[in-house]
């Protein structure tokens, strides 16, 4: 997923331990409805795993009305002309699913922090924080967005080649020298612009491997 493929982005970010799952998955459920009626479109929930929307009613009137997938069903469960899509708590993989299957129409995602930090991805893309949805979304700055474009041309390889590790280690060096080396805002912008999971996890294991140094 680009940025400029999604049409829109909304997040959910889980920043509260007061803020309930079910409030969490209100707040994401009613922004994609909204999406759905403008483009008029049918809506898809992403899940890790199927079961969960049961345990919220809110994704269960959702998944009662739409499709409901994960990245281990087949694509043809949410057909053609797919619309607006909300990804429920994913992890690396499933985020990257729902962005593609999000392409071209609308993406809101609730952060499940243990999963997978959703911070850089919402900067990337400039997503509205629901939870505060009259302030203007937090950009990345100028040179951090220079990395992650840089980091972004050397991705295809997943970072699993030596050359691309190379590259990907002197990016990430630079950033640590210039203070802006935070692991989980650099690993949720590059899958904003379109890593995949597995070049999500590789990167991570070199910025880990870095902190060790």
């Amino acid at each position: 997923m680009s940025a400029s493929s999604i049409l829109q982005a909304a997040w959910v970010p889980d920043d509260d331990p007061e803020r309930d799952w079910e409030i969490a998955a209100d707040l994401a459920v009613a922004w994609v409805r909204q999406q759905c009626t403008e483009q008029g479109a049918s809506g898809v929930l992403v899940l890790n795993a199927f079961g969960v929307e049961q345990q919220i009613p809110s994704l269960r009137r959702f998944a009662a009305q739409y499709a409901v997938t994960t990245p281990r069903a087949s694509r043809d469960r949410v057909g053609r002309g797919i619309g607006p899509v909300l990804a429920y708590v994913p992890d690396e993989k499933t985020l990257d699913f729902a962005a593609g299957l999000a392409r071209g129409s609308a993406l809101a995602v609730v952060e499940g922090a243990h999963r997978f930090p959703l911070e850089g991805w919402a900067r990337q893309l400039g997503a509205i924080d629901l939870t505060r949805p009259d302030e203007q979304p937090e950009q990345l700055g100028s040179e951090l967005a220079a990395a992650i474009d840089r980091l972004d041309f050397y991705k295809n390889n997943g970072f699993g080649d030596q050359f691309g590790k190379q590259q990907a280690q002197r990016i990430l060096q630079d950033l640590r020298s210039a203070g802006l080396l935070e692991r989980d805002v650099v690993l949720g912008a590059l899958a904003a612009k379109g890593a995949s999971d597995r070049a999500v996890r590789n990167l991570g294991k070199l910025i880990d491997a870095l902190d060790r140094r």
